[in-house]
């Protein structure tokens, strides 16, 4: 089991594009080859950017996986990397487990295995399905992420918090929806 150290953002490339129809279709190859592995043991979402049509996003395939158990994924952590994922460990809290595909130092897929339950799904999935119904707020996220590649091609770190700061203020508004 090889558990790699993310690296830091300073390092980190980054592109932010136009959305791509093929988001869609990388993300159901990725959740049929998750789902060989796992079965009825897990429910997978298409989330992030790639998830949500229009949005301008990087070509980074976000994916939620919801298991019954955690012990189940760590069961299956050979699985994983035998299909081309890093096992990244303990991610976000202490009960999310995240795994990645990273090529030439760019992350194109994120996999995040949160347990039946976890606070954190519902805010996934709701940020997701508000962006889905919301052509307007897709239309002001997408240019802001493109304003802040912009600014910073090579500051990963810097476009991070500056988008943090927006999707501070959009999650508030998802939540009084």
């Amino acid at each position: 089991m090889k558990k790699e150290k993310l690296f830091d953002y300073k390092d980190r490339k980054y592109n932010v594009v136009a959305y791509d129809t093929d988001w869609q279709k990388k993300f159901l190859n990725e959740a049929q080859t998750i789902g060989k592995i796992f079965g009825s043991d897990v429910q997978i979402e298409h989330i992030g950017s790639t998830s949500v049509p229009g949005m301008n996003g990087k070509p980074c395939i976000d994916i939620l996986v919801i298991s019954k158990d955690l012990k189940i994924v760590k069961e299956h952590i050979s699985d994983m990397e035998n299909v081309g994922y890093s096992y990244r460990g303990v991610f976000v809290s202490k009960d999310a487990l995240l795994f990645t595909k990273i090529k030439n130092n760019a992350v194109e897929e994120n996999v995040h295995f949160l347990p039946e339950g976890h606070p954190h799904i519902k805010e996934m999935l709701s940020l997701r399905d508000y962006l889905r119904n919301n052509p307007d707020e897709v239309s002001q996220y997408s240019e802001l992420k493109k304003t802040l590649n912009e600014k910073y091609p090579n500051d990963y770190a810097q476009y991070r918090k500056e988008k943090d700061e927006y999707m501070k203020n959009l999650k508030d508004r998802v939540k009084k929806a």
